[in-house]
C-alpha cells in the first residue's frame, strides 16, 4: 500500500485545525461564503481520515503550534526530538494501515475461495487446472488466440457482488494484449473463438492479488469478466 495520504493528511489538517479555531466556542459555524466552504470539507476529509486510522489529534495544541509557526515564534519542542515524534507519528499510522490492509486481504480470500467453491458446482461452469472458472455464454468459430497475439474484445469487469468496475465504452471492441493482462484473462481468451462470449471468474491469485488495484479493485478480491472476443489482430 502506498502511503500518499499522509502527505494529505499532514497538509490539510492546517485548514481543519484553522476552522476549528475559528469557531471561537461556537458548536457550528455558517457556510456563507467559497472560504467557508472549501475549510469545512477539508475538515471533513481530514477527520474521516483520522477516525479510519484511530488516531487523535488535540486540536487546541495544534492550533497553538500552527500560530507560533505563523508568528515566527520559537518552538517548544526542539527540532530533534520534533523529528523523532514525526517519525513515530508516521510509522504507527503507517503500521495500522498495513494491519487493517493484511486483514482485509485475508477476509477477501476467504470470500473468494468460498465462492469459487460453490460456483465450480453450477451448471456449464467449467474449472481449469490454474483455478480459472468460466461459462461458455456464446460459441464461436474459427481459430482461437495464442499468448502473443492482441485481440480486440468488448469485456464488462465485475467483483464479487457483481459491482462494475470497468467496461468497454459503448460497447465498443478494444485492443487487449494477451500477454500483458492479467494470467486469468490471458488464460480465458485462449480458449476463446471469434465471435464467442465467456463469462469468466478469476481466482485473486490469476488476478491482482493480495495488494489489489487501489482504489478499484480490493486486496485479494475475486473478478468476474463477461469477454466478447471480437476478432483476433496480428501476433505481436
Amino acid at each position: 500500500m502506498k502511503y500518499k495520504f499522509l502527505f494529505f493528511l499532514l497538509s490539510v489538517i492546517v485548514a481543519f485545525a484553522i476552522a476549528q479555531g475559528n469557531k471561537n466556542g461556537k458548536d457550528s459555524a455558517p457556510l456563507s461564503n467559497y472560504q467557508d466552504s472549501i475549510s469545512y470539507i477539508l475538515g471533513r476529509d481530514v477527520g474521516s481520515q483520522l477516525r479510519k486510522f484511530d488516531t487523535k489529534i488535540q486540536i487546541n495544541q495544534f492550533v497553538k503550534g500552527l500560530e507560533q509557526a505563523l508568528n515566527g515564534s520559537k518552538s517548544e519542542i526542539d527540532s530533534l526530538k520534533s523529528d523523532s515524534m514525526r517519525q513515530n507519528f508516521a510509522t504507527k499510522v503507517q503500521e495500522q494501515a498495513m494491519k487493517e490492509e493484511q486483514a482485509l486481504a485475508e477476509k477477501n480470500k476467504k470470500a473468494s475461495d468460498d465462492f469459487l467453491s460453490q460456483n465450480k458446482k453450477k451448471s456449464g461452469v467449467k474449472t481449469t487446472s490454474s483455478g480459472l472458472q468460466y461459462q461458455v455464454l456464446e460459441k464461436g468459430k474459427g481459430s482461437k488466440p495464442t499468448l502473443n497475439d492482441s485481440v480486440l474484445v468488448v469485456y464488462k469487469g465485475m467483483l464479487s457482488d457483481n459491482k462494475v468496475f470497468d467496461s468497454t465504452p459503448n460497447n465498443n471492441p478494444v485492443p487487449l494484449y494477451l500477454n500483458k493482462t492479467i494470467p486469468g484473462l490471458a488464460e480465458g481468451i485462449q480458449l476463446m473463438s471469434e465471435g464467442a462470449k465467456y463469462r469468466f471468474f478469476v481466482p485473486p491469485e490469476l488476478a491482482y492479488g493480495p495488494q489489489g488495484a487501489p482504489p478499484v479493485i480490493p486486496p485479494n478480491s475475486l473478478l468476474i469478466f463477461d469477454i466478447t472476443l471480437d476478432k483476433i489482430l496480428n501476433s505481436k
